[in-house]
């Protein structure tokens, strides 16, 4: 259930990024990876996981939001997220995308991406 969670978290973001970009019209052309390919080439350039290890969750969302802002400027749409476990006190940090409507997430310290499957093709 928790794990349920967190991805409708993630979800209710991507809706909310969908929504603000709908209103930009013609002079926005964001858009989500076209392959894993694209993806994974895109994380490898992009630098947010070279910086050191955080230690607050505080910094490791604003991580997560960079690599969002990151993929915005390139073009795509990237979620970052956050989901708190009250009773572990521990927080988890990832950013979501969407390829081919299956939902991939990673920890932006990591750049590991993993395809989610359980909710089947979001898009």
């Amino acid at each position: 259930m928790k794990r349920f969670s967190w991805l409708l978290t993630g979800l209710g973001a991507l809706c909310l990024i969908a929504i603000t970009l709908a209103g930009c019209g013609a002079n926005c052309q964001f858009r989500d990876f076209s392959s894993y390919e694209e993806f994974t080439q895109w994380l490898q350039a992009n630098d947010v996981s070279d910086q050191p290890i955080c230690d607050y969750a505080s910094e490791w969302y604003n991580k997560a939001l960079e690599v969002q802002e990151d993929a915005l400027n390139d073009g795509y749409i990237v979620s970052a997220n956050y989901y708190y476990d009250t009773s572990t006190d521990t927080y988890i940090v990832y950013c979501v995308t969407v390829i081919d409507g299956n939902i991939w997430c990673w920890d932006p310290e990591t750049d590991q991406p993993y395809a989610d499957y359980s909710l089947g093709k979001v898009k």
